[in-house]
């Protein structure tokens, strides 16, 4: 049957580059639906009148004929998959099609082109070796103990169950998220805002001022046990005192110096996955960044997760909103290498006449060689399950790609002249940003307890990052997010060196807003008067606008964390409290306004109270 899968594309190939393209794409798309979807039947339906089979698919060479080995039988008006039939051959099909596909549109882009130097493939071979190798510091068991060790994994697998089950999961979607996809969303969350912190320049080691590069120096023996192949040397603005940063390639010694830039971080958080239980793996972008990509059980493929940005699932982020002129980008795992350019670029024509370093061919034989030699150790059935995947891959590199919302975002991590230098900024360089929103869409409904008592208390502390319905039992509920009703670009930030929490904008966006709702509709009840704290804390030019409202008024707060009897309000039975944060100064602006902001260990205050008395309608 192989054979007769291989002449099949060698008869499609036989058609012109632009036909063979075009039914190429239609093959493998009814290919990876079958795959993904081997239980809906639509997927395994083709209606021969269909406009993409009569006038695309029907007057191709081998078009059909691929459709028949894949298993497809024609039935009056549709070519029909039977429920019975293997996948086995439809797996194969794609494989050697995206393959096929992939070579072709190499050829056609690489038309005229130099042949790489010798010095320059040797360099860029020697470079993906290197990594072939660091990676299976992240298999080390004592390692990733040390790793759990420092991470709240028992928390963030709380809050992802939360979400979980809060999550609109109808029947309509076909491969619903699962735990591990929320869970890995917390981790992300987690290990940008509380636990790793960038570093353009080391503050004074003597007097904590700023400092400016003054070169570098030659790594010390201690240094180097860490990976540390180079040191960089930054002076004191004030004291001229000299302070080193070792840049660690050791991801034991990032769980404990917990800084750095793009490296460290994809390196740390890596190495975070791991020990949480998730496949991941590192990826090297030759343009000068790194992050993980993880594999989504449910959905069937791997996620790109930059821990610099709190981003996941956004792979065109780079091409489309910081501008990289993206060439090669591969990942290492302790299974696989695997060449995933195509996942993170649109325009792969431009990609391809790019990739100048190294020849496609000896690209293609040096990974297959790593990926043999690492898995001579696996089970059968579990080089099966890298074939399946990696088919899938391939599928997915080629298909057609469209900018997702948050695609178009400049880089946030680093301060703003180092992302210009680089330019990297995106449209964030002239002040526009991506508002994405985000809420879980809950509201505060009256339960009996308080239709009894015609009250609404509830009580935020961001210390125990809780929620106390102290009218109704002084039941709680988790996580600051859980009372939500609408927001964009607002993330809980823990200050671990100064002992502090707040809510605050995401770092790099240049505007926010949060709501809450409260919601006595049906009741027979309506408002009477309203007590409400809310406290907030700008800097520089930071500025916090709190308002609340019904149907028909909005008034404004203070926000000074005094109580405040709201009265205007009366006769409503919907209100809304709402936040808008904007402005600050320099590359911290995000920081520069802050709602609730208390201490760690404050467990007695609630800088958010709000107390709604109702009465008969």
């Amino acid at each position: 049957m192989a054979t007769l899968v291989q002449d099949n594309i060698r008869q499609l190939l036989e058609n012109e580059t632009s036909v063979f393209l075009d039914v190429s794409n239609l093959l493998l798309r009814f290919a990876n639906n079958l795959i993904r979807y081997p239980k809906v039947a639509k997927y395994a339906n083709i209606p021969l009148g269909k406009k993409a089979f009569t006038e695309r698919m029907l007057p191709s060479i081998g078009g059909v004929e691929c459709l028949l080995v894949m298993g497809f039988e024609e039935d009056d008006e549709y070519l029909r998959f039977p429920e019975t039939s293997s996948l086995s051959i439809v797996r194969e099909v794609q494989r050697l099609l995206a393959s096929a596909r992939l070579k072709v549109l190499s050829e056609h882009a690489l038309k005229g082109m130099s042949t790489p130097s010798p010095s320059d493939e040797r360099a860029f071979l020697m470079k993906v070796h290197g990594t072939y190798d660091h990676v299976m510091v992240y298999e080390e068991v004592m390692l990733q103990q040390k790793a759990l060790q420092v991470m709240p994994l028992s928390e963030l697998k709380q809050k992802a169950q939360r979400k979980l089950q809060r999550s609109n999961q109808g029947s309509s979607n076909n491969q619903p998220l699962d735990l591990q996809d929320y869970l890995i969303l917390e981790l992300l969350r987690w290990f940008k805002s509380s636990f790793f912190q960038w570093m353009d320049a080391p503050p004074c080691r003597n007097c904590q001022a700023s400092t400016q590069a003054a070169g570098g120096q030659v790594p010390t023996s201690e240094d180097l046990m860490w990976g540390a192949q180079t040191v960089e040397v930054y002076r004191c603005t004030v004291c001229t005192a000299i302070t080193r940063f070792p840049r660690y390639n050791h991801p034991g010694k990032l769980l404990e110096t917990r800084t750095g830039r793009c490296g460290e971080w994809a390196n740390c958080f890596t190495l975070c996955c791991r020990a949480a239980g998730f496949e991941a793996r590192y990826v090297l972008d030759w343009t000068d960044h790194v992050w993980t990509e993880v594999y989504s059980n449910s959905q069937k493929r791997w996620m790109h997760c930059d821990a610099c940005e709190n981003t996941c699932d956004k792979p065109l982020l780079y091409e489309h909103g910081w501008g990289k002129k993206l060439s090669y980008v591969i990942a290492f795992s302790c299974e696989e290498v695997v060449d995933v350019t195509w996942r993170y670029s649109s325009k792969h024509d431009e990609v391809l006449r790019r990739r100048t370093l190294c020849r496609q061919e000896v690209l293609m034989d040096k990974l297959a060689k790593l990926n043999l030699q690492r898995q001579r150790s696996i089970s059968s059935f579990r080089k099966a399950v890298l074939e399946e995947r990696f088919a899938l891959e391939l599928a997915e590199f080629i298909a057609p790609k469209k900018v997702q919302d948050g695609e178009g975002q400049g880089r946030i991590s680093g301060s703003l002249a180092w992302r210009t230098s680089r330019g990297e900024t995106g449209d964030a360089a002239q002040g526009v940003g991506t508002s994405i929103m985000e809420g879980t869409g809950y509201k505060f409904q009256l339960t009996e307890i308080e239709k009894g008592s015609k009250t609404i208390h509830v009580q935020y502390s961001p210390s125990s990052n809780t929620y106390q319905r102290v009218s109704s039992g002084n039941s709680v509920l988790e996580d600051w997010e859980s009372g939500v009703f609408t927001m964009s670009n607002v993330i809980l930030k823990e200050e671990f060196d100064w002992k502090m929490v707040y809510l605050a904008r995401v770092e790099g966006s240049q505007e926010a807003f949060i709501t809450w709702k409260f919601d006595a509709a049906n009741t027979g009840l309506v408002v009477d008067h309203v007590d409400i704290k809310v406290s907030s804390k700008t800097y520089e030019s930071g500025r916090i606008i709190w308002t609340i409202c019904d149907d028909q008024k909005t008034l404004k707060l203070k926000g000074d964390g005094e109580i405040a009897r709201i009265s205007e309000l009366e006769g409503a039975t919907e209100v809304t409290l709402k936040a808008d944060m904007s402005g600050g100064k320099g590359d911290v602006a995000w920081q520069h306004t802050q709602l609730f902001r208390m201490g760690l260990n404050d467990m007695v205050n609630y800088p958010f109270d709000v107390k709604i008395i109702l009465k008969n309608a």
